[in-house]
């Protein structure tokens, strides 16, 4: 009976049919994706899905997120059917699910992908963890980067509407003197520092090394490795405390969501010039000529602003404080540049410097 009803319909009520029996319902069981956004987010989403005026080589839809299997499949539907007349049209097409037909409709909302993301990509390697979603930093208001060492550590706190610079602080880490350094010690400093750091939505650390083994002859050296375990355990525990301060109890999955992302250690030294060779130079006669440079605030966030007060606290620490809170700047500006605001010319002179 089914069967003889269905070869009498019309060839895309057959396919609707077919669409929706394959996943226990109806098309209804697509309006989910229509509820999912607004009357005016809906005519943005057809009136960009709907355009041709532009050829498959340089399809509009190339500059948002979908795969080009299912861009080839899209441009053969529409050539068959015509406009796409709701959303609820879109996973009934052959290669989408519910979930793709929303990233690509998240993707149009959110703006295309700018041309500044292919140069990204040439950039080998990732260069952060996990990776940021474009989502996050578009809900982004404020940036805090923290730089560990096992003597100090350093914080930026980033405006990221005007890029600003509305915090630099150097903490000096004051050791139990006297005693060998217990997990718990180790823990109380975590706890101590955690509670010093300004609120963020995005923390950013260096990506630190998988390895307690020392560079150079001696890699295995008792001494260097003690050391080198002390600041990983602080570094895990301060990670643990920031994403713990962060997460809410009506998240909805119950998982932990990850507010601090890791940046390849290398980058702030090739995009600042401070690596020569293998070798690291001293950070504060970079961070000097970038702070004279900072006289006000740029159109377009194309290099950061540091007010009077940031430069004279730099300026008045001694060389080894100037070093950390340098290092910690230029891994801060790094991400910046690099990861929120996709800056051509510094993403063109960081390949220059690695190819």
């Amino acid at each position: 009976m089914y069967l003889n009803v269905l070869m009498i319909l019309p060839r895309v009520a057959q396919q609707n049919i077919l669409n929706c029996r394959s996943i226990s319902g109806s098309r209804c069981c697509y309006q989910n994706l229509e509820s999912k956004y607004s009357e005016s987010q809906k005519v943005k989403i057809l009136n960009v899905i709907n355009d041709d005026s532009q050829t498959l080589s340089r399809y509009l839809l190339n500059k948002f997120d979908i795969a080009k299997s299912r861009l080839k499949k899209f441009k053969q539907w529409k050539t068959s059917n015509g406009q796409v007349k709701t959303l609820s049209d879109l996973p009934l097409i052959e290669g989408f699910t519910d979930k793709t037909a929303k990233k690509l409709c998240d993707s149009i909302l959110n703006g295309p992908t700018e041309e500044v993301e292919q140069i990204s990509n040439k950039i080998k390697g990732q260069i952060l963890h996990p990776n940021l979603k474009e989502s996050t930093i578009k809900d982004c208001k404020t940036v805090l980067t923290v730089y560990i060492s096992v003597n100090s550590v350093c914080w930026t706190l980033i405006n990221k509407n005007d890029y600003e610079v509305v915090e630099w602080q150097y903490y000096g880490i004051d050791y139990p003197e006297g005693k060998k350094i217990q997990i718990t010690d180790i823990f109380d400093i975590a706890w101590r520092i955690t509670q010093r750091l300004p609120v963020a939505d995005i923390y950013v650390m260096k990506a630190e090394a998988t390895t307690l083994r020392a560079a150079g002859s001696d890699p295995n050296n008792p001494k260097v490795l003690a050391v080198n375990l002390q600041k990983a355990q602080m570094v895990s525990m301060i990670v643990a405390l920031i994403n713990a301060r962060g997460h809410r109890s009506d998240d909805d999955d119950g998982k932990l969501k990850q507010i601090v992302y890791f940046l390849r250690p290398t980058l702030p030294y090739r995009l600042h010039g401070t690596l020569v060779g293998n070798e690291r130079v001293s950070t504060d006669q970079t961070v000097e000529m970038l702070l004279q440079e900072s006289s006000g605030k740029s159109t377009g966030n194309k290099h950061v602003y540091v007010p009077e007060e940031g430069k004279n606290m730099f300026r008045t620490q001694n060389e080894l404080q100037k070093d950390m809170l340098g290092h910690c700047l230029l891994l801060s500006l790094t991400f910046m540049d690099l990861c929120v605001y996709k800056n051509k010319e510094r993403i063109a002179k960081l390949i220059k410097r690695t190819s």
